[in-house]
């Protein structure tokens, strides 16, 4: 058996069902595989769920979500840009690069996959004199962007885009692999910054483009009589309202609830589904009949998918769910987060995707109007590609020594 120690790196739930997809199309393509795996909470939690192998190292393994809570203190606003600053302060990347070493020294594996395991970039080139196994790195943006008009963001934003370019110009590494997860016209056509390379062209040049990775297939979901009779939801108008795996949002779901009331005036058959999220332990107040909230929710797409409306954060993985399975949806990108803001509101503005909102002035009263105005529409989405996952896994699959 060939050993892979499989990094799913991002903050909250965004990428862990995306990368539990991307294995178990490994394995089915390799019967010769044995993945162990590396998540800080809450992702451990899903992977140990779907009965995976998890590294001791999980328990201790924290890079960003707790840094975004503090730093977004349950606010509608996160500076992207602060984040960075803050994690590299507090050396949560060195300590991370440190547990990196150590597995890689006692499993000896002869593959690492990294899903937006930021510091593997750095420290790869800290410690060359580590036999480093072939390396998968996988990304969903590239280019971050000032989450405010500070010096300390405009620099560390420079700082980031630095590390793309600098690695859009140097020569192949053959033990190191990029793959980008998405479309490349959802990366921007425009410079890192001044005196850098255009972005766009660097991935083409660079990467692997692997397009949309959705952890599902979309077809057998279209048909929202059929999830709504297997999940036990009955007639009528129904909202979910979801922000993902941190306790950020927590005033987002707050004002969902106070719109409802006002929501059923007007539909009067219509349920609404809160989901906080495994982190979000504050309760929410004033839920009124008819609102159901739940913690967390596997497999949360089925719900969607149910579902007439949803409201959401502007996370790419909720988002691009919502979008492959056409249904309409409301988004509030996290102010100061460029990724939401601009990356990620981008690609479905281009794409005629959804209904940006902002939080920031917006009352329960106007929440219910949206809402009204636009969950009985249909959608004129285009078709988007989803086979990201499976096309992820023919590369890796390739690299396999």
């Amino acid at each position: 058996m060939k050993k892979i120690v499989y990094i799913s790196g991002s903050v909250g739930l965004g990428h862990v069902q995306r990368d539990i997809r991307i294995a178990r199309e490994l394995m089915a393509m390799r019967k010769d595989l044995e993945i162990l795996w590396l998540a800080g909470h809450p992702a451990n939690e899903v992977l140990e769920g779907e009965g995976l192998r998890l590294l001791p190292e999980c328990a201790e393994r924290d890079v960003g979500t707790s840094v975004i809570e503090q730093l977004a203190g349950g606010s509608q606003e996160v500076n992207m840009t602060a984040i960075l600053y803050n994690v590299r302060k507090l050396r949560r990347y060195d300590r991370a690069i440190g547990q990196i070493l150590q597995i890689l020294q006692r499993e000896k594996p002869a593959l690492l996959i990294a899903d937006e395991a930021y510091e593997l970039t750095g420290g790869y080139a800290a410690h060359p004199q580590v036999p480093w196994p072939r390396i998968v790195f996988m990304w969903d943006f590239v280019k971050v962007y000032p989450g405010s008009a500070s010096l300390r963001d405009r620099l560390v934003t420079r700082k980031v885009n630095q590390g793309w370019d600098k690695a859009f110009r140097s020569a192949p590494d053959d033990l190191w692999t990029d793959i980008f997860l998405g479309d490349l016209e959802d990366v921007p056509d425009e410079r890192l910054g001044w005196g850098m390379m255009n972005a766009r062209e660097g991935v083409a040049k660079r990467f692997k483009v692997a397009g949309n990775p959705v952890q599902f297939d979309p077809e057998p979901f279209l048909d929202k009589g059929a999830v709504r009779a297997r999940l036990g939801y009955g007639p009528g108008h129904m909202l979910v309202c979801s922000v993902g795996g941190t306790s950020v949002g927590r005033d987002l779901l707050q004002l969902c609830v106070d719109a409802f009331p006002l929501i059923r005036r007007v539909l009067r058959d219509v349920r609404m589904l809160v989901v906080k999220g495994p982190r979000m332990t504050e309760d929410l107040r004033d839920v009124p009949e008819g609102v159901e909230v739940k913690g967390y929710l596997p497999k949360l797409y089925e719900h969607f998918a149910a579902a007439d409306m949803a409201i959401v954060q502007g996370g790419g993985t909720s988002t691009l769910e919502l979008s492959v399975l056409r249904k309409q949806f409301l988004y509030f990108p996290l102010k100061g987060h460029s990724e939401q803001e601009i990356n990620v509101a981008r690609k479905l503005e281009r794409n005629g995707l959804g209904i940006k909102c902002s939080f920031e002035g917006m009352s329960p009263e106007r929440l219910a109007e949206l809402v009204v105005e636009n969950i009985d529409k249909p959608v004129s989405y285009p078709s988007l590609s989803s086979q990201g996952c499976r096309r992820a896994a023919e590369t890796i699959a390739g690299l396999i020594p």
